[in-house]
């Protein structure tokens, strides 16, 4: 391990998740996942490099589903943290988490095992932070996750923001809290789902400022902080966006909150930053944040009321109108054939569109054992992380034949990267532990233009388009120059 581990842990914390996430991972973990959320953030330190923070949590309903499926007279999930940096692994580290089968409130408990690990470093770039789950004593019960940051140089010259840490709850530190969650004398519980809403109201945020004294007159500046829709458009009903503070140093900590109670179910940008005493903002960051408040409306509802909806899971479909509800099928077009998209086309009624939506969502969620709001949730949210993950100047990231693959089964198991070389041609090795009941499934692609858009040339998976000669597409030499499958050194 190249990176110096400040932290490890040490035990396990409680706190409310929300219950879509909940019956969400609890669902999936009856089958064959232990997924857990990550997030991570990065923070200035006193020398001349940064924390790297990593932030876990893990339903109790899934030590629940893992020891409905094992043998042993207690649930344990082993977890394995690998993070690159430049491609090159940086640090790793191998951890278990155990809980006890007398505990009969876990398949029914609402709280989650919340933990971090934060490590120092000296290095800028692109950091990868993987995390791998597996059931011990379930056999093919795993999953994994990851995350990405870029770390660049410091630059003493300009106001630097460090990312923004969300909380489910923020205090004074005592002699109880968790050493990974004090920073600056405040215990602040991460919330690495990134998810509020009506299960929690508030969002806690914390994040740090640097060079200060650089870009600010006098002794006065203020916070800037806001909640924008998808399109860019700040919403109402969060507060206000300016905060006047006391500039006392070169270094400020910034910590508030933001109620989104009134706000609808989507995905929106949280917005940060610092800006001068006329509001002339200097420099500022967004992130994600996921709001699930299925009872409030959006804000163009299409007059339907809430009897129109009959499964009020689905309600937020009835507040849509049609344009709406056409780009939320057009969404869907990995789960329709030609038949149904022609039907779609011809239905000009709102409640039809709606009432023709969600029927697919359960069909479709029925195939995977899963409640179809939940899936609709997994599937949407599977798609804003494919436009950002598979970006590329030829479609939208989800359009792509990876955003297709991601968007359908999710995150792989683990990703095998092939650069350039004078062997093959670019290509990538996306390994799942099970689809569909089938085990070991494997999609290849690679990037036929050189451009990075990797195109899907095999699967192991029935029904999808399979080559066993894929290792010839992209070798570089003639047959008798090609001796092995990359895939298996």
């Amino acid at each position: 391990m190249t990176g110096y581990e400040i932290f490890q842990k040490k035990g396990s914390l409680f706190v409310l998740l929300f219950t879509v996430l909940l019956f969400c991972t609890a669902s999936l973990a009856a089958q064959t996942s232990v997924k857990a959320n990550l997030s991570a953030a990065y923070f200035q330190n006193q020398e001349k490099g940064y924390f790297l923070e990593v932030y876990y949590s893990i339903a109790d309903a899934v030590f629940a589903a893992v020891h409905e499926q094992s043998d042993l007279d207690h649930a344990e999930i082993v977890f394995n943290l690998v993070i690159k940096h430049e491609d090159d692994v940086w640090a790793t580290k191998v951890w278990k988490v155990a809980k006890s089968a007398d505990d009969t409130t876990l398949a029914t408990s609402q709280q989650s095992v919340v933990d971090g690990l934060r490590y120092a470093v000296d290095k800028p770039g692109v950091y990868e932070i993987k995390l791998y789950t597996n059931a011990v004593g379930v056999s093919k019960m795993l999953d994994s996750t990851s995350v990405s940051l870029s770390i660049k140089d410091k630059d003493s010259t300009e106001i630097e923001l460090s990312d923004v840490l969300f909380s489910s709850k923020i205090g004074r530190a005592n002699d109880k809290s968790k050493p990974a969650f004090v920073r600056n004398g405040y215990e602040i519980v991460p919330n690495p789902a990134s998810l509020f809403g009506e299960s929690s109201p508030i969002i806690y945020y914390y994040f740090e400022a640097y060079n200060l004294s650089q870009k600010l007159q006098g002794d006065k500046y203020k916070l800037f902080c806001t909640i924008e829709s998808k399109s860019g458009i700040a919403v109402k009903g969060t507060g206000s966006a300016y905060r006047t503070k006391k500039k006392t140093g070169d270094t400020a900590i910034e910590m508030g909150t933001k109620i989104i109670s009134k706000l609808p179910s989507g995905t929106y940008s949280f917005v940060y930053g610092i800006a001068d005493i006329d509001e002339q903002i200097l420099v500022k960051k967004r992130k994600d944040v996921f709001i699930y408040n299925p009872a409030i409306p959006h804000a163009k509802p299409t007059g339907l009321s809430i009897t129109d909806a009959g499964d009020k899971s689905f309600i937020e479909l009835y507040r849509m109108g049609n344009a709406e509800l056409d780009l939320e099928f057009v969404k869907m077009i990995y789960l329709v054939d030609k038949p149904e998209r022609e039907f779609f086309k011809k239905l000009t009624n709102e409640k039809a569109k709606a009432d023709y939506i969600k029927d697919v969502w359960v069909q479709a969620a029925a195939k995977q054992s899963l409640v179809g709001s939940v899936y609709r949730y997994i599937y949407l949210k599977r798609i804003d992380e494919a436009n950002v993950k598979f970006k590329s100047v030829f479609a939208d990231g989800w359009k792509s034949d990876r955003g297709r693959v991601y968007v359908l089964y999710g995150p792989p198991y683990e990703v095998q990267r092939f650069p350039n070389s004078p062997q093959t041609i670019p290509y990538e090795v996306w390994a799942y532990g099970s689809i569909k009941g089938q085990g070991n499934v494997v999609f290849i692609f690679s990037d036929k233009t050189g451009f990075k858009k990797y195109e899907q040339i095999h699967s192991t998976l029935i029904g999808e388009l399979q080559e066993p000669d894929w290792q010839r597409m992209v070798s570089k030499g003639t047959q008798s120059d090609y001796t092995s499958n990359p895939f298996d050194n």
